[in-house]
């Protein structure tokens, strides 16, 4: 019996959500203790990301749920917000990380959550390398499978999970699209969702850690639950705004 698309679907989301957590783990544990030692020496946490890999920072941005300290590198211009090729054109320009670098002050102990399904493109490379000049720290989730078919749009020829101090594996195929539907036809990415997977596991680990130790965890409530208004605009006022 043939399967329909939500059903191939559906089984190859819970195939690759296995493989990343299979595959993952012990990265998962580095990664969640690198944002724990700079939260505890009171160091930033930032996530970073253009095209759809900007959504995996938002994923733990000021939602329900979502650590209040974590501090998003991300410009309109990154996104699919104003022009759907935008961010594309943008994402292969070194130079825009000048701009960048100017607007976000990240120092030496800051960590960044990096995300790139390819890995390749020249402002993700640029950027990075300089706030690791600068002495962050690089969370790197990325397709290894895509990564090591293309080259880098880089003049050094690098690659983000070649100067990442922690590669978390998304396990997203060549092209991320998973399903085909004919010989020219292909569907169902995978890399959003299993790579907003590894950043809640990475963050919420983190977190674990700290009450362990008895510290106190800001995190932001539904904004539609009852009285989360109040709460929620303490931890605006206090970490955000």
């Amino acid at each position: 019996m043939t399967m329909t698309f939500q059903e191939r679907y559906h089984a190859y989301v819970n195939e690759t959500l296995s493989a990343v957590w299979n595959d993952n783990q012990e990265e998962i544990e580095q990664a969640a203790r690198i944002l724990y030692d700079a939260e505890c020496g009171g160091y930033c946490i930032y996530t970073f990301g253009t095209g759809h890999s900007h959504m995996l920072g938002q994923d733990i941005y000021a939602r329900a749920g979502g650590f209040a300290k974590i501090k998003p590198i991300v410009e309109i211009e990154l996104t699919l917000a104003t022009h759907p090729t935008k961010s594309t054109q943008i994402e292969r320009l070194a130079g825009y990380a000048d701009v960048l670098e100017q607007l976000y002050h990240v120092k030496e102990k800051d960590v960044i959550i990096a995300a790139s399904n390819s890995g390749r493109n020249a402002l993700v490379i640029e950027y990075l390398l300089r706030m690791k000049q600068k002495g962050a720290r690089i969370v790197a989730i990325t397709s290894l499978c895509h990564s090591q078919k293309v080259k880098s749009r880089h003049e050094n020829g690098k690659k983000l999970c070649d100067i990442a101090d922690v590669v978390l594996d998304n396990k997203a195929p060549y092209g991320d699209a998973g399903i085909a539907l004919n010989k020219t036809v292909s569907m169902g990415p995978v890399s959003t969702l299993s790579g907003c997977f590894l950043s809640q596991c990475i963050v919420g680990r983190m977190a674990e850690l700290l009450i362990q130790d008895g510290r106190d965890v800001p995190v932001f409530r539904s904004s539609n639950a009852d009285g989360a208004d109040e709460y929620n605009q303490e931890l605006f006022d206090r970490y955000v705004l």
